[in-house]
């Protein structure tokens, strides 16, 4: 950010309008972004994407910088509130087994904030699944500059899906596999394709 600041400052071509259309990312949300960034974030017109995964990695490192710091670990509420475009990551798969859990069953943690160990990290920063589904679907479109050709369902877009073995609305934590994966027109069993993509 100090970077697109001076280079703004020193080029006056540059503009702020200029540098808000390349849509700066950045990634991951592991003791990111700091609530003092996020007015400048909005201003320079960044989207932020987040990986689910950082309650998880992030939280035994609170032994270090402290309890009072887990509310920067994945500040998905905070980001949102202050009008931050923000996107959610998860790590997902074994490309050799084809084994995975679904992207919303992993993701799960930025709605319970709770980790791996039962440990309850910066609940204050809990999302509820609609704002999840737009994280994992509409949003990350917009992230991908795509926006005009994938996230949202309506003629002219590609239409790839998923069929879950359950509601993610009514129980995304419960949610173990795929079951189908409609992508390019066609019908793919999930672990097939995550053995095609070798």
């Amino acid at each position: 950010m100090d970077i697109m600041d001076q280079t703004m400052k020193d080029d006056p071509a540059i503009t702020l309008d200029y540098i808000r259309s390349l849509r700066v990312t950045s990634d991951h949300c592991g003791f990111y972004p700091r609530k003092e960034q996020l007015d400048r974030m909005v201003k320079l017109g960044m989207v932020i994407s987040c990986d689910s995964m950082f309650v998880n990695r992030s939280a035994p490192w609170l032994t270090v910088y402290g309890a009072k710091n887990a509310n920067r670990i994945a500040p998905i509420k905070s980001m949102l509130a202050a009008g931050l475009m923000t996107t959610a990551e998860a790590e997902l798969g074994s490309i050799e087994t084809g084994k995975s859990e679904t992207l919303h069953a992993q993701l799960y943690h930025l709605i319970s904030r709770v980790n791996d160990r039962g440990e309850k990290i910066a609940p204050e920063e809990a999302i509820d699944r609609n704002t999840l589904m737009k994280m994992s679907t509409v949003w990350p479109s917009f992230y991908v500059l795509k926006e005009k050709e994938i996230g949202t369902l309506e003629p002219g877009k590609f239409a790839d899906l998923v069929i879950l073995d359950g509601d993610p609305l009514a129980d995304l934590e419960n949610l173990s596999h795929a079951h189908r994966v409609l992508k390019g027109g066609k019908v793919f069993d999930p672990v097939e394709l995550m053995k095609s993509l070798r």
